[in-house]
């Protein structure tokens, strides 16, 4: 679920105050004691509830609202955010740089300003009740303030994030009260509080199952440009949309003032402002429809679809995904994450996985398992490497991401074989009975056979384990058709190595200008010299092994198709 949801610390201060005001309305209490009581209320659920920033926004604008209403006074809802924002910089200043603050803030400014409009538009052009339009206006509102902000922290657009909001709205007051309502019974009834609290995980658990459902179903997210061109370009088109419904409305024109006819309804006025209304509207969808569907229809038309070994291009980190002939529709096995989620993902889907058979996590440095995340949902399984010396406690950090996305795992081994995705693999190293001492010698090293393709997987092996590797595996084992150059090319290699490997072409998977020199200039050279052809990632970005030329059965060259640049047949 998208981060708007945050605006529900508002609804939980208002459910509070709302409860204290009821019931001292119920006893005949008058107003000023109804507004002190509020505020008691609210000050003591801001002390249970604890610190959180779109809690002490929530609970300043409550308390602004309640002096103004003990006074008298009109409660104005846009003044009062102002105030508590202001207050809360003053306090702290540097909450201005946590994104929960940001979106908290342009959640609740986006309900204020834009939620009566849409519900009014919602209730007279889809003719949907006020109690149906409400939370599907305070849910879009919230989301449209909230998207720019949203694509600096996650790629792509959250087109289920309304419909997620709207489920899941109604289950947040009901598991704050039967929470509260825990709270004050424990001191009175244990059993009574611990049927409360079992209560409100029910409401606790739809929200769960609400966000888990809503991110997988298809289409659930977008595409868009990453980053802070994609949230400018967005700001642009939200900016268009809105300019074109103002005036379409009446509430802008060329004069300023509202147009409007006696005894007819509100027109769009002169041709001219009929012709301003189209235009920004044809360019506020133009340059929605351009990244969203044009985009990734063109980019995927020419993406292949027989490929059988994908060098990702995730920057400074290695992401490998391989598919035998005889794979399902959308499976595909996938080594190592890289560390960058938007990257990862924009990978799977310009290729069509849907699912990961099997997950192989080679070693447990960031630059393989950091976008772990991107990858556990689709992952049926997975394949780890085995703790090494350095490692202690009661777990790590990856068997514990893919436990809480309850994947299914095990640690590898020299000796383990299976078959998935149409592939045929069989682990090389490390040896089970020698505890790693870093994590790149733990690095899980696997000779896969997808259909008329063999592939060997080096991970981050240096020189200590290559040639142990050479030492104790036949050449035979080690050849292969396409390698995946060890540690992203670098300078720790045995450089004779890779004429045992002979393969035709090497992967190097690396990053643009990164800082650590790679590839070495010596690698590159010892593959040349072993005929190996190479590829990398930060020159040709995503780089496809199609098969052989001739099919199946074929003895030709390879296949390449690159992202950047032009594809790689045989006899080029």
């Amino acid at each position: 679920m998208s981060s708007p949801t945050r605006s529900v610390s508002g609804a939980n201060c208002a459910l509070v105050t709302s409860a204290a005001i009821w019931a001292l309305s119920w006893l005949g209490c008058g107003r000023r004691l109804r507004v002190v009581a509020a505020a008691l209320a609210l000050l003591l659920f801001v002390l249970v509830v604890g610190p959180d920033a779109s809690v002490q926004r929530a609970a300043i604008m409550g308390a602004v609202l309640l002096a103004s209403s003990y006074g008298g006074k009109r409660s104005v809802a846009l003044p009062a955010l102002g105030l508590a924002i202001a207050v809360l910089l003053i306090i702290d200043p540097w909450q201005a740089w946590h994104p929960g603050f940001a979106l908290s803030v342009a959640a609740t400014g986006g309900i204020i300003l834009c939620t009566p409009a849409l519900s009014e538009a919602l209730r007279r052009l889809g003719g949907i009740p006020r109690w149906i339009a409400l939370p599907i206006a305070v849910a879009a509102a919230a989301q449209l303030a909230c998207g720019p902000l949203l694509l600096l922290l996650q790629d792509g657009l959250p087109a289920a994030g309304v419909l997620a909001n709207v489920l899941a709205g109604p289950a947040a007051p009901a598991g704050t009260a039967l929470g509260l309502a825990a709270l004050v019974a424990g001191p009175v009834s244990y059993p009574l509080a611990h049927a409360l609290v079992a209560a409100a995980s029910l409401p606790a658990r739809w929200v769960e199952a609400t966000a888990r459902v809503a991110s997988e179903l298809p289409g659930a997210r977008w595409d868009w440009l990453p980053g802070v061109p994609g949230a400018l370009l967005l700001l642009a088109t939200q900016t268009l949309a809105v300019a074109a419904w103002m005036l379409a409305t009446g509430r802008i024109t060329r004069s300023g003032t509202r147009v409007r006819t006696p005894w007819r309804p509100d027109t769009l006025g002169p041709r001219g402002l009929r012709v301003g209304v189209a235009v920004l509207a044809g360019c506020a969808a133009g340059v929605f429809v351009g990244p969203t569907l044009v985009a990734p229809t063109v980019q995927r038309a020419g993406v292949p679809a027989d490929w059988r070994v994908i060098a990702c291009d995730v920057g400074q980190g290695d992401a490998i995904l391989l598919r035998g002939p005889t794979a399902g529709a959308g499976e595909a096995m996938l080594i190592d994450t890289g560390d960058d989620e938007t990257l990862l993902r924009a990978c799977l889907r310009t290729f069509g996985v849907t699912r990961i058979t099997l997950l192989v996590l080679t070693h447990d440095d960031r630059d393989h398992v950091g976008a772990l995340a991107a990858a556990a949902p689709l992952a049926d399984a997975a394949l780890v490497a085995p703790a090494t010396i350095e490692d202690a406690g009661p777990g790590r950090d990856v068997t514990r991401q893919l436990e809480r996305a309850e994947v299914p795992w095990q640690e590898g081994g020299s000796g383990d074989v299976g078959a998935t995705a149409g592939v045929d693999w069989v682990l090389l190293a490390p040896d089970r009975r020698v505890a790693p001492a870093t994590s790149n010698g733990a690095s899980l090293v696997m000779h896969a056979n997808a259909g008329d393709v063999t592939a060997l997987m080096l991970a981050d092996t240096g020189e200590p384990e290559q040639a142990q590797l050479a030492s104790v595996v036949s050449v035979q084992q080690l050849a292969a058709d396409v390698v995946k150059v060890a540690h992203h090319g670098s300078r720790d290699q045995q450089l004779g190595f890779y004429d045992h490997v002979r393969a035709e072409l090497g992967l190097v998977s690396v990053g643009a200008e990164n800082g650590y020199g790679h590839p070495a200039r010596d690698t590159l050279q010892a593959l040349m010299i072993a005929g190996t052809t190479t590829l990398r990632t930060d020159q040709a970005g995503s780089i496809a092994v199609l098969g052989r030329d001739g099919g199946e059965n074929g003895g030709g060259a390879l296949r390449v198709w690159a992202q950047r640049g032009r594809a790689v047949g045989g006899d080029q």
